[in-house]
């Protein structure tokens, strides 16, 4: 019997942020295109792990079967340790076979998610803010982006082998009882399986379609994203930025927008959203404090841009984080 004989139509839900909006036309031409968000995920009961910004699963043939394309909002990871999964991905053909990892980025338009009989993988998907938290640092974008534009990565037996070592202290953690620091020693494995991931990616080991790994628009969009999350107070003013990077504001903006699908002010209240949730659940200081730290002109000024990024005000906000961490304890 034929690969394609073999194999079986399932659609699923999966997951750093980059657009594909110049392949959305044509496959608006072919049929409706359905959105899918972390939310839709999270309120599936057959994910083996659900939590603020993660989900697990550790067999995708247990995932309800649909039919149809779908672009996602998020992360999504796709290993396989037996079998092979075809898969169309904005617009392009790619097969996912043994001791190769898919990674799917937010934006990606999926369509005709097909896997074999025997087919054997996991997925695990991350929201855009989680995937930041774990990425943005050191060199880990310039890696991550080159996912871009070849979303299989051939991974070495000895990697495989530790992503396997990885999934099982994963699934083993996540069976026992909660207990102090249960999220955290979760996340922790979850940010070790990236780092182990991402170990894989270069030029030699990715699955290639023939196109340069990366294009100028792609370099700078990543230089922006290194140069914010690199700076520990963040402006809030585009300029500062595109001086920085010798561009015009306008430029970057829409480089940014062609290359994540977002703009570059969306990228940087992006990260100055995460750093005033940092400073809100894990210091002691005053509003006033945070404000300051994060070179808001006034407290004023501060708790309107909570209200606009959050809904409620900086001490509400920090009263919400506190609560979650405890109900995790």
């Amino acid at each position: 019997m034929s690969f394609s004989d073999t194999l079986v139509l399932i659609k699923k839900t999966t997951f750093i942020e980059k657009r594909k909006n110049r392949h959305v036309k044509s496959m608006n031409n072919k049929k409706d295109i359905r959105q899918v968000c972390f939310d839709q995920v999270k309120d599936n009961n057959d994910i083996n792990y659900i939590d603020e910004g993660i989900a697990i699963h550790t067999d995708i043939r247990e995932l309800p079967i649909e039919e149809g394309s779908m672009q996602i909002d998020m992360v999504t990871i796709v290993t396989c340790s037996k079998g092979k999964l075809q898969i169309e991905l904005n617009t392009f053909p790619h097969i996912l076979r043994h001791n190769e990892i898919l990674v799917c980025l937010p934006n990606d338009i999926i369509d005709n998610w097909m896997m074999s009989l025997d087919f054997e993988g996991s997925i695990l998907c991350l929201s855009q803010s989680k995937i930041l938290e774990q990425i943005s640092e050191n060199d880990l974008w310039q890696k991550a982006f080159q996912l871009a534009e070849n979303p299989i990565i051939q991974v070495s037996e000895d990697s495989l082998e530790m992503s396997k070592l990885y999934g099982a202290m994963l699934m083993q953690k996540i069976k026992m009882k909660h207990t102090l620091f249960h999220r955290e020693i979760i996340i922790s494995i979850v940010k070790a399986a990236l780092y182990e991931l991402l170990s894989n990616v270069d030029n030699n080991n990715l699955i290639t379609n023939g196109k340069g790994l990366m294009k100028q628009r792609d370099i700078l969009f990543k230089r922006f994203i290194r140069l914010l999350a690199q700076t520990r107070v963040k402006p809030r003013d585009i300029s500062w930025y595109a001086n920085q990077l010798c561009v015009t504001p306008k430029y970057l903006s829409t480089v940014c927008k062609q290359a994540s699908g977002k703009t570059a002010l969306g990228w940087i209240n992006e990260y100055v959203s995460l750093d005033i949730r940092f400073w809100l659940k894990n210091s002691n200081k005053t509003i006033k404090e945070v404000a300051h730290l994060l070179k808001f002109p006034n407290i004023s000024f501060f708790g309107k841009y909570c209200r606009t990024h959050f809904g409620i005000s900086p001490t509400e906000y920090r009263k919400q984080l506190r609560r979650q961490t405890d109900k995790s304890l």
